[in-house]
């Protein structure tokens, strides 16, 4: 058999089963430390089953799995140790916050997604297409008929350490995370950190986000500071301030806001300029970095002496080696790198990375796992194997990690497509709560009655997680329960979640809540809703909406979003909802630069929502133009275009066309619009002469994402 089992076998179902995977070498250099490990969770009541991989197929290991949590729906999930085989996902980019990567342009192991759902998830459907030249990549389709939402089953989490052949870094690793299970710590110091360009660099958004912390960690509000924050700004180079503050023993959790790449933390940039001479320097630094990197450095030069007006001297030094190596070395610092982790002892046991890249544990370097495998205390990171959006609600029922939930199970109910635990996912902290723990919700997940009352209970992060096993248990009158939760809940978080799980039902109580979340004293809140104003596009959110752009303290991410929103309704709807608002108003202050500046931004997103249209459908429009056009319609769901869009489909003009159309209209899951869309689908798949069968199992995937 090519799953070779190391402990008992699965005749007998038992309560809290969790499977630990691992390749040949793992075993062979590590093989006490990890029996000593799944001993460790069995004293836990977690019950471990030890797995040589000798397939190396992830066909192999889903089945066993899947065989696993029939035979008992205790089983929790499992962790893979080792060069595990990585299932690398295409046609499932709706999954995903962000990755929109065109899969026929760039190579497959860039345009496909590393994402251990496959084994989590069950309900999904995957057709395996080949395995790649390096043995750990595998690529799988997302089966048209497969269901199109993520929901994972059980949860996982990855142990891969290349360059580690002698297997000490996975003694010591497995050594540290036996330590932390046996001395388990409470939750009572937490940081966070805001990076350049996150947000906006939104004010309010960091104001509200530690609101909302110390509502998620009630523990911290106290005399003695329990919840730190760092800025990039308060120095020029940051990472050293914050790895020094990740150094200090009672920091058990950082929350990272930034941006990322597979092998860095892209943390800071240059601060804004304090005084004239510091801003005649970064205009010097600004101009080298322009000329240096041009084909032609004299004009170059001269085309930004002319533009901006600056001696010639402000240019100097720009192909200089010294000045070349010193801008080089400064502007590198900004960022977080494997060599500068190394340096401190970091004691946050957990992470999250909150940034593209950062989690890519199927390349040989990746930054988190330089956190989590490093000699310091950290156990377990959340991170992110592609691209993730900023826009998401990362801090999403963290707080829950304070009542002991393990990590794992905490990213179940939170994951996208590209987030991961890398580490020990059953890593957890001791309760803070004396009257509950998780392992007492655990045991209520199914209990519909006694759900009910925990969302009553005080702590946010609870109520979220009751609300959620309701809703993943089809409790009846679910829908009017999360409205009446948002509208009466004081915590900001409890009504964000209110509002997420109502996005999902679709429904009146989502338009509701989303026109009243766009006055929420939540930033994150009003934020979303914003969001969804695009996505959904009911005329009935026009009021809100014209409301919201037109505050003249709207918050800069929101006003980012909420202006956004405007392409996305009727024109004349929003003019008239306009001018309701400003009727009887004196316009000849600053509020008329806000009704002037409105009404501008409607024509202008009017007019991108119309070209979008007859650049797809005009006459005399190359195909190439035609499929850059469609393609944009996976960000800019302009909901006015779905019916001519739909009658234009229908005349067939092109399976390449067709497929791109089908499949960019799958993205208006939201739309309150989107019954034209399934009706267009549904003509597409009975029609064998017209449309080839590309085309119809397109719009069979895209009806399966908006129903």
């Amino acid at each position: 058999m090519a799953l070779t089992l190391l402990t008992p076998s699965l005749s007998q179902p038992r309560k809290g089963e969790f499977a630990v995977i691992a390749d040949n070498n793992s075993l062979k250099v590590a093989g006490d430390e990890i029996r000593q490990y799944a001993a460790l969770l069995q004293a836990e009541g977690l019950d471990a089953v030890i797995i040589e991989d000798r397939w190396q197929h992830p066909d192999s290991i889903r089945q066993l799995l899947q065989a696993m949590y029939s035979a008992n729906k205790a089983f929790e999930g499992a962790v893979f140790i080792g060069d595990i085989p990585v299932p690398m996902l295409r046609d499932a980019q709706h999954l995903t916050s962000a990755f929109k990567m065109d899969q026929e342009r760039y190579p497959w192991h860039r345009s496909s997604i590393p994402s251990d759902r496959f084994y989590e998830d069950f309900d999904l459907q995957f057709d395996f297409i080949r395995a790649d030249t390096n043995g750990l990549y595998f690529y799988y389709t997302l089966n048209p008929l497969s269901v199109q939402v993520l929901s994972p089953d059980i949860y996982s989490g990855r142990i891969r350490i290349p360059g580690d052949s002698d297997g000490s870094m996975l003694r010591a690793y497995m050594t540290k995370v036996i330590e932390a299970h046996n001395n388990p710590d409470r939750v009572d110091e937490v940081l966070f950190f805001a990076g350049h360009g996150y947000n906006s660099e939104s004010m309010t958004a960091r104001m509200d986000e530690k609101a909302a912390l110390l509502q998620q960690f009630p523990q911290l509000n106290r005399q003695d500071n329990g919840l730190e924050y760092i800025d990039y700004t308060f120095e020029e180079h940051i990472k050293n301030r914050l790895l020094s503050a990740m150094t200090i023993e009672q920091t058990d959790i950082a929350l990272l806001h930034h941006h990322g790449s597979t092998d860095a933390q892209l943390a800071g940039s240059e601060s804004p300029a304090n005084g004239v001479q510091q801003n005649i320097e970064s205009i010097k630094f600004y101009l080298r970095s322009k000329v240096r990197g041009a084909k032609d450095t004299t004009e170059a030069k001269n085309r930004y002496i002319e533009w901006l007006g600056v001696p010639d001297a402000w240019i100097y030094g720009a192909n200089d080696k010294i000045q070349s190596e010193k801008d080089s070395a400064w502007f590198a610092d900004m960022d977080i790198i494997t060599a500068d982790v190394l340096k401190y002892d970091v004691k946050a046991r957990f992470i999250m990375f909150d940034a593209c890249f950062n989690g890519s544990f199927h390349v040989d370097e990746f930054i988190s796992g330089a956190y989590v495998f490093g000699p310091g205390r950290t156990v377990a990171a959340q991170a992110n194997t592609v691209n993730s959006l900023q826009d998401k609600y990362p801090d999403e029922m963290v707080g829950l990690l304070s009542y002991g939930l393990r990590v794992g199970e905490w990213n179940r109910m939170v994951c996208l497509l590209e987030s991961h635990i890398i580490g020990d996912p059953t890593f957890w902290f001791a309760s803070s709560d004396p009257k509950l723990d998780a392992d007492k919700m655990m045991k209520e997940a199914g209990n519909n009655a006694r759900l009910v009352k925990l969302v009553s209970y005080p702590h946010p992060d609870v109520q979220s997680w009751a609300l959620w096993h309701l809703k993943a248990n089809g409790y009846p009158g679910i829908s009017n329960l999360l409205a009446d939760k948002y509208l009466s809940s004081p915590y900001a978080t409890t009504r964000v979640s209110a509002m997420k799980f109502l996005a999902q039902l679709r429904d009146d109580n989502f338009v509701k809540v989303t026109a009243a979340a766009l006055d929420d004293s939540y930033e994150l809140a009003r934020r979303f809703a914003a969001v969804y104003c695009q996505e959904s596009g009911d005329p009935r959110l026009a009021s809100a909406l014209i409301k919201s752009v037109t505050d003249p303290n709207v918050s800069k991410r929101v006003n980012y979003q909420a202006v956004d929103a405007l392409a996305y309704f009727d024109r004349e709807l929003l003019m008239s909802e306009l001018d309701k608002r400003f009727e009887g108003i004196d316009t000849s202050n600053y509020l008329g630069t806000i009704y002037r500046q409105t009404a501008a931004n409607i024509e202008k997103r009017a007019k991108s929502c119309s070209e979008t249209l007859e650049t797809i459908t005009g006459p005399d429009v190359t195909e190439k133009n035609r499929i850059f056009e469609i393609r944009s319609l996976r960000n800019l769901t302009y909901h006015p275009v779905i019916e001519p869009l739909c009658n234009w489909l229908l005349t067939a003009p092109g399976e390449k066309l067709e497929v791109a159309l089908v499949e960019a209209l799958g993205w208006f899951s939201h739309s309150y619009n989107r019954q034209p869309i399934v009706e267009t689908c549904n003509q597409i798949i009975s029609d064998t002469t017209r449309f080839s069968e590309p085309v119809r199992q397109e719009a069979v995937r895209t009806i399966g994402r908006l129903q």
